[in-house]
Formats: structure tokens, C-alpha cells, sequence
């Protein structure tokens, strides 16, 4: 259940908002996020070429800058925006955004939240198959040779930054890297595009899976990884499906955390102390049967878990008044329902 904007912003107007102040945010994120580098090397230099120069920034010596680099990037880019979206638009920003609903149980009580947080994981380690049979299904199709080694080649530049990001030689590495590379992610992520975009697009089409879908697709696109697309947007309509059923964006945090952690403890556990990090050891691979089984055992887990949490699915994606609120002035709502009180408080 959402609710109205308040402040005569219609579906185009918050769009255009959202737009705005993500525009915004890339710019001002992308300068932030040289600041912690200027310290370390001479981003200036006028003989480097765009290879040498991320040659010169992607060194271990500079793990610590680089972490700071991409908190500053992605808090621009992925959350601040939707907040600042959600407090022009909407009188309720955060309620509207998903973070009101269920941290204290929800409608449905703590125990509820705690059994839809179990079965999230679950989830999560359930479509793992699925997720990693999609991305050799993708290597499987008829690419030429050239595109193949451009796709590769993006993602070889990916790895590598991800190397020096996560690089864990120790536990309390380790424990930066999941802060760094699983939880920042999960939380600033999950704000734009689940609690933003999605949000937005399910309340303007009433088309839910049309919007899950495309917000799948952004998310997924969003992350530059080619061979990489399918099974980011099969992890992004999961994330999707969750959203839409309870609107509470702390489930689709600790899913998309859960997903993240798990990688980054895989990776730790595969690298010998001191070895250098190798993100191609986070790839997993699968019989296909065994995806298939995956994608069944998802869909069961989602039919249980609408049955534990279905005293928490109030009209998804449709949009009421928040309650005590008694005038609104949304260019959606009929005449009798926008008329403004004779007595207004």
C-alpha cells in the first residue's frame, strides 16, 4: 500500500523529481568521489590515458581510498535522490519509501517479520542455481568472437576493481569488505530502486509486474556487467516480487545483503592470507536441471511466504490517503475526495 503524494506533484512531476535529483546526484557523486584519491596519487597527470590512469588508482595501496571513494558515489547516486525525492513529493518520505514498515513487526507483529526474514534468505540461497545458470546461458548465445572478448574484457575491468575494493588479508578486512561491498549496497540500492523507482512506476501504470520488470532491467543495467545482465535481473525481480508484496524495504535489504555477504565470504574463504583477491572464484556453476529446480523451489518459498506474511499485503501498489490526513490536493483524486474541508485545521 502506498500513499498519495501531497504536495501536487502528479506521476510526471515525480518522475521528473526522482529524474532530477539522481541527475544530481551522479554529478555530485562522481566529483565526491575523487576527494579521498587526491591524497594518494595525481589524478592530473597529463600523459595518462583513461587504462593508465585507473591503472595508477587500482592498487592495493589505495583499498581504503577506493572504499571511501565508492561509499561517497553510491550514497549520491543511489541513495540520497530517492530520499530527497520522497520528502518533496510525499508528506510521509520515509513510510513512503518502505522504511516505516516493519521494523518494529508491522501490521503483522515481530514474529511475522522475523519468519519473512528467514524465508528471504531462503530465497536468496535457493535462486543462487537459478542466478548462475542465467549467466552461462548467456555465454551459451550465438555472440560473435568480437563481442565476446568485449564482454569479457568489461568484465575482467569489473574484477578488477572489485580486487582491490575487497581485498582481505585479514578478518577485520574482511569485515570492512562486507560493510563496504554487501551492506551499503544493499541499503542505498534497494532506496532507489525498489523503494523509488518501482514504488513510482507500480502506483502510476497499475501494471505491478510490468513495474517490477523494468525496474528489474534498470537495476540490472545499472551494474555495467554484459554477461553479467541476466542474472542480475533475475536477483532484481526477486527483490521486486518481495517489495511488491509487503512494501517493506527492510526484507529486501537483508535479502540483497544476504546475497552480497554470501559472495564476499566465499571469496574471503577461497583467498589465502596475503593472495591476491580473485572475483572469478565468486562464480558458481550448475547442471541445468538443477537451475530448473532452483527456480521451482523459489517459486514454492514465495507461495509460503504471501501465506506467513499475508495479513501484511494491504492492496499493493494501490495508493489511499494517509490516514488523519484529511485534505489532499492530488490532481489524481476525484472531485468529492480533493475538496477541501469548510473548517480546515
Amino acid at each position: 500500500m502506498a500513499y498519495y503524494a501531497t504536495n501536487r506533484f502528479n506521476y510526471w512531476g515525480q518522475l521528473g523529481m526522482l529524474a532530477a535529483f539522481s541527475g544530481g546526484g551522479l554529478i555530485i557523486g562522481g566529483l565526491a568521489s575523487f576527494i579521498p584519491l587526491l591524497g594518494e596519487i595525481d589524478l592530473f597527470q597529463s600523459k595518462d590515458t583513461a587504462a593508465t590512469l585507473m591503472d595508477r588508482i587500482l592498487k592495493p595501496e589505495n583499498t581504503n581510498a577506493l572504499r571511501v571513494s565508492q561509499f561517497l558515489s553510491t550514497l549520491f547516486l543511489f541513495f540520497l535522490p530517492p530520499v530527497l525525492y520522497a520528502k518533496v513529493c510525499h508528506m510521509q518520505p520515509f513510510k513512503h519509501l518502505g522504511f516505516s514498515n516493519g521494523l518494529a513487526g508491522g501490521k503483522g507483529g515481530v514474529e511475522t517479520m522475523l519468519i519473512q526474514a528467514g524465508l528471504v534468505i531462503l530465497i536468496m540461497l535457493a535462486s543462487l542455481p537459478a542466478v548462475a545458470t542465467l549467466q552461462e546461458l548467456t555465454e551459451m548465445l550465438p555472440w560473435s568472437k568480437a563481442t565476446l572478448l568485449q564482454f569479457k574484457t568489461a568484465e575482467d575491468a569489473y574484477n578488477k576493481q572489485v580486487a582491490v575494493i575487497a581485498r582481505m588479508d585479514d578478518v577485520w578486512d574482511y569485515i570492512i569488505s562486507v560493510f563496504v561491498i554487501a551492506l551499503l549496497p544493499a541499503v542505498f540500492e534497494e532506496t532507489l530502486f525498489r523503494g523509488g523507482i518501482q514504488n513510482l512506476l507500480s502506483r502510476w501504470f497499475k501494471l505491478p509486474v510490468f513495474s517490477i520488470v523494468l525496474t528489474a532491467i534498470l537495476f540490472s543495467a545499472v551494474h555495467g556487467s554484459y554477461l553479467g545482465f541476466l542474472s542480475r535481473f533475475a536477483l532484481g525481480f526477486v527483490l521486486g516480487w518481495m517489495y511488491y508484496r509487503t512494501g517493506n524495504i527492510w526484507l529486501n535489504i537483508i535479502g540483497h545483503f544476504f546475497n552480497n555477504a554470501m559472495a564476499v565470504t566465499s571469496l574471503y574463504l577461497s583467498t589465502k592470507a596475503g593472495e591476491k583477491v580473485d572475483p572469478s572464484k565468486m562464480e558458481e556453476h550448475f547442471p541445468l536441471w538443477v537451475g530448473l529446480a532452483s527456480i521451482a523451489a523459489v517459486v514454492a518459498l514465495f507461495i509460503l511466504f504471501d501465506k506467513v506474511g499475508k495479513q501484511t499485503i494491504d492492496r499493493p501498489g494501490e495508493e489511499v490517503l494517509i490516514p488523519g490526513y484529511n485534505f489532499s490536493n492530488n490532481p489524481f483524486m476525484n472531485d468529492s475526495a480533493t475538496k477541501e474541508p469548510n473548517n480546515p485545521q
